[in-house]
This record gives structure tokens, sequence and C-alpha cells, in this order.
């Protein structure tokens, strides 16, 4: 199961899923006719979502959800009828747990981790990630706190500015010193580069269900005119400079996060690929960038909700 706090609703793979790639040998169901706590929410129905690279189908159940330790009692959720996408081909994923915001949920169904809080299942109402540079078998959720094993120095949090993903202010992106990106904090972009500069503030999402950075429209063409594939022997920091997004913390301050081409380009065969995908976030919650997977690999990062309230939520990274 993927924790993805890119998405909110709770999906599983289902015994409603009689084709593709839930029946593929060695991946489980769960079978809403076998449990004894389940329950018709009521009003039941159909529920599509379309993430970046694919699509999945169901219709909502209830039930207690038990995650490790964590027992949530009267859970609605997505049972997955239908997979549709390569993704699901390729990776042995038998759920989502969404752990984005209630105004992202789907028929308005009360979200895992908001259960936890109402529930006061958490002492700390937060959880945290670790992601391994070298084993993914190593990769770890923490819920109610963080783990200072995992991180050095002190944590860092930025307020998160748009409640509907874990969003907080983009203040620009750069490769090498050619800023591609600014927003309304930024000195404004002149000349040619002002065709993919945001007249509204761009967000940086963290995301910890996308692989890749993203960009989206003329963005992502710049970006990736200016990143090549290339044979990684080739791949230098002239040919491919440092990429650099800059936060604003809780602070007030600037805060830079930076990536070599050794960082971001990433090997398939002899050849070497920009870790960037274009992904179209609602103009309703853009511009935006994604930080994900290839950013928490070096970033311990820490998802707070504060009292509980999506508007006292913040992001913290070490």
């Amino acid at each position: 199961v993927v924790h993805d706090t890119g998405s909110t609703n709770l999906w599983i793979t289902s015994d409603l899923c009689n084709a593709g790639p839930c029946v593929q040998k060695g991946r489980h169901r769960y079978n809403h006719s076998a449990s004894e706590t389940y329950k018709d929410p009521g009003a039941s129905r159909d529920l599509t979502i379309q993430f970046g690279t694919g699509k999945i189908v169901g219709r909502q159940g209830k039930d207690d959800i038990r995650v490790g330790p964590y027992l949530v009692k009267g859970q609605v959720f997505g049972m997955i009828r239908a997979q549709e996408g390569g993704i699901f081909e390729q990776v042995k994923l038998e759920g989502i747990l969404g752990l984005g915001f209630p105004a992202m949920s789907a028929n308005g169904a009360t979200p895992f981790f908001d259960n936890m809080i109402q529930q006061h299942s958490l002492d700390r109402m937060e959880f945290s990630f670790y992601f391994s540079l070298d084993h993914p078998s190593a990769n770890a959720i923490f819920w109610g706190g963080v783990h200072p094993q995992f991180y050095e120095g002190s944590i860092e949090y930025f307020p998160v500015t748009d409640p509907y993903y874990w969003a907080t202010d983009l203040v620009s992106f750069r490769i090498g010193h050619e800023e591609l990106l600014t927003g309304p904090r930024a000195a404004p972009l002149e000349g040619d580069r002002a065709r993919w500069a945001f007249a509204d503030r761009p967000k940086a999402i963290v995301d910890s269900g996308t692989t890749f950075f993203t960009a989206q429209g003329q963005l992502f063409v710049q970006v990736m005119e200016r990143l090549r594939e290339a044979k990684c022997a080739d791949v230098t920091d002239e040919s491919h400079p440092a990429i650099a997004f800059t936060l604003v913390n809780a602070a007030g301050q600037r805060r830079e996060f930076a990536f070599t081409s050794g960082q971001y380009m990433l090997p398939d065969g002899e050849r070497c690929v920009a870790a960037f995908m274009r992904i179209e976030v609602p103009p309703e919650h853009g511009p935006a960038m994604i930080l994900g997977e290839v950013f928490l690999r070096y970033y311990y990062s820490v998802f707070d909700r504060g009292d509980g309230t999506p508007e006292k939520a913040r992001i913290g990274l070490a």
C-alpha cells in the first residue's frame, strides 16, 4: 500500500476486481463479504480517481482499518474494481492510503488521518517519512512523531499555504544561474524568461506518492530542453548544472534546496535522464511543482497538522 501525501482517499484492492493487474499471482484482495465489521456506507456510489500515471475505479465501503498497531474504526474507503495504467502492471500495488487534506476528499469521506485525529489515535497529530537512498526496503513512515535516528540536524518547518495538497510557497526555481520560475516574493523576470513566470504565487507540493520532480506547461518544456538525456559518462556540472528550489520557512526566511546532476539525473543503462515528469496541477491549486520521492530521499520529512485543523498544518524538513 502506497502512503500518499498527494491524495486523500483510502483505496484497497477488493474482491470486486476480477480482471487486470489486481488478479495477478501473489497479489491480495480485500473480501468485503468475509469481513464481520464491514458496513455499507449508505450513499455508496462509484468513484473514479485520476492520478498522474493511472486511474482507479470502484465503489465505497466502510470498515475498521488497521495500519500497523493503529486501528481506525468506521473508515469509509474505496474498494478498487478496476485499475488502469501501466503503473499497476509494473508495481505490486494493493492500495493507496491518501494522507492529503479533507478538501481533496472524493464524496466528502473523512480521510484516514483525520479519523486518527478525531479518534485520538496518536500522541501528536503528525507523521513523518524516511526514504533510503540505497535500500527501498528500508523506507519507513512514523506515526505520531519523528525518529531522530533517521535524520541529522534540526527540523525546519514550512507553512502549508494551500491545505488541499501539502503545498508551500515556491519563491523560485532555477537551473544553474538561470531562474525559470519566480513568484511575487521574488524579483520579476524580464524578456524571454517572462513567458513561464507565473502571475499567481507558485506552490511546491511535497508528495510521497510521486516518484520524480514535476513541472507543468511551458516550464516543463524548458526544463527538459536544458536537462537533456545524455550518456551518463558525458554528464558534467557544466552540461547539467545544479537545480534549486527556494521556499519560505515559518519564520519568513528563504531556504534553498539544491540538487546536483548526480542527484537528479537517473541512469537507464548507459544513458541518464532527468528525474522530471509533466503533471498539470488543477488551476485553482497551481501553478505548482511537485517534490516527489527523488527529493524526499535526501530530506527527512514531517507532515504536521498542529492542532488538527488544516489551517495550522506545516511541513518539516531535515
